[in-house]
This record gives structure tokens, sequence and C-alpha cells, in this order.
């Protein structure tokens, strides 16, 4: 997600609300939506969502998807600082959105391991990327194919990569529509179907999205504000129970 969406009187609504109708739209104009581990072919547009913000917002959309019986790809980042996969509650939500038929896909940040102006081998990138996949692939049931990249340098764009569904990939980026919210400013204008060819893939952020609409700054401000209050309230369980601020205290556990 890059910078804040320019405000003007075409400004997509960023509520589920607008996303339900542009399902519609998408559909009634005889398109079929998938994930990307169903593939692609004339008539049809993948959606993807890099889940940059919140588990939360991510299952809400899902469940929103599912009700229209549409199955969608969800990307999960392994190194967020508002979200841990691993964490019990989280854990379960995204085994929740594979349960309602969705795909499970990493959200790779090279960022954790290069400097933007570093371009590594395919087989280093292959190598980081299998680790962190060996890893989601323990939450849930089906194998971890599709990668996508957050905040994607340069060199990862229009990039075949071997073993790797990268939805940068050429046939993802280039040879159909290509359609994105990042930071809530579309790429060039809001997203027209009529405009979509024979193809397109379309990416989401879910936790730019709510039942009221709201600037890029307010949502990254509220996903902090609760990824703050879910880890205070995780710690006052585990390591002050009984709420005794400055008491050391093992919550009934061996202290080592």
């Amino acid at each position: 997600m890059a910078s804040q969406r320019t405000q003007s009187s075409e400004t997509v609504e960023f509520t589920y609300s607008w996303y339900e109708d542009f399902l519609d739209r998408i559909q009634a104009a005889g398109y079929e939506i998938r994930r990307f581990a169903d593939g692609v072919d004339p008539g049809t547009v993948v959606i993807r969502h890099d889940v940059d913000l919140s588990i939360r917002d991510a299952l809400r959309m899902a469940l929103l998807e599912a009700d229209r019986g549409i199955a969608t790809t969800y990307c999960f980042l392994l190194s967020s600082a508002l979200y841990n996969p691993l964490d019990r509650e989280q854990r379960e939500q995204i085994r929740e959105i594979e349960s309602l038929g969705h795909e499970i896909a990493l959200h790779f940040s090279t960022h954790e391991y290069w400097e933007a102006d570093h371009e590594p081998a395919d087989s280093e990138i292959n190598r980081r990327v299998d680790e962190e996949r060996a890893v989601l692939e323990t939450l849930v049931s089906d194998p971890v194919e599709t990668v996508s990249f957050h905040s994607p340098p340069e060199w990862v764009l229009s990039r075949d990569l071997a073993d790797i569904r990268n939805a940068y990939s050429p046939a993802y980026f280039e040879e159909m529509s290509y359609v994105a919210d990042s930071g809530q400013r579309w790429r060039t204008a809001p997203p027209v179907v009529g405009d979509f060819g024979e193809s397109a893939q379309i990416l989401t952020h879910p936790g730019l999205w709510s039942e009221s609409d709201g600037s890029f700054t307010q949502r990254v401000e509220q996903a902090v504000t609760r990824s703050c209050r879910h880890a205070n309230a995780k710690a006052q369980r585990e390591f002050i129970p009984d709420g005794e601020v400055g008491t050391e205290s093992t919550g009934g556990q061996t202290s080592v």
C-alpha cells in the first residue's frame, strides 16, 4: 500500500456495500470470478487480497464473498508489524477463510531480506519464499502455491520465477487488465468493468474497507490501535494475570 488517495468526485467509497456492488457488476458483465489456483481463461477475473493490516478484516471480506458464492485468493504476511498468523485467534481466522473455499497464499516482503536496489538471483528469492511458504502451510490444508510481493520493488514486477505462481508475472500483470486499490489510489482511475477486456486481475487490501468510508490514514491508524490492544490484552493475560502491574508474576508457569 503506497500513499494516501487523492480525493475527487470519482473517488470510490471504500465500503463493503460498494465492494458488493462491484462484484455484482463484474458478474453481470459475464465474467467468472476465480482464485489464482483456478487458472485464467478468457472471460475470467482473478481477485487477490493482500492482507497488510488485519486478518479480522480479511475474514469479513471473505465471508462477504462466500455469501455470493465467490472464492478468491488471500495473501498473508509472515512479517507483519500488525498481526501474527501463528497467534491462536488469528490462525483460526485464516483457517476459517480457507474453509469458505478461498485460496490461502503468501504475501512475501522482499524488504525483510534485501534492499530495494539489490536484485537477488532467482534461486535466492525461491529459497526465501519456500522457507516462508513452509511455515504458512503448517496453518492450512492446501499447498501454498501463489505468492504476491509486498510493496514490490521494480525487479519483482513482470518476473517469472520457477516453481512460484507470482501474482506479478507477465501472465497476470501484463497480459490482462490489472486493477489495484493500493493506498486507496486506483492505478489510473476507479475501475470500470467495461474496460477489463478478456480477463483481469483485481487487487484489494481488506483493511482499507469497512462498513463506512474512511481515509487511508484512518484505516491504518485503526489497524494499529486494534493491534496494540490485542497485544496488550494478550500480554496482560500471559504475564500479569491478576492485573498486578509492577509485581513479578509468571502466571502460574515456571520461570526459566
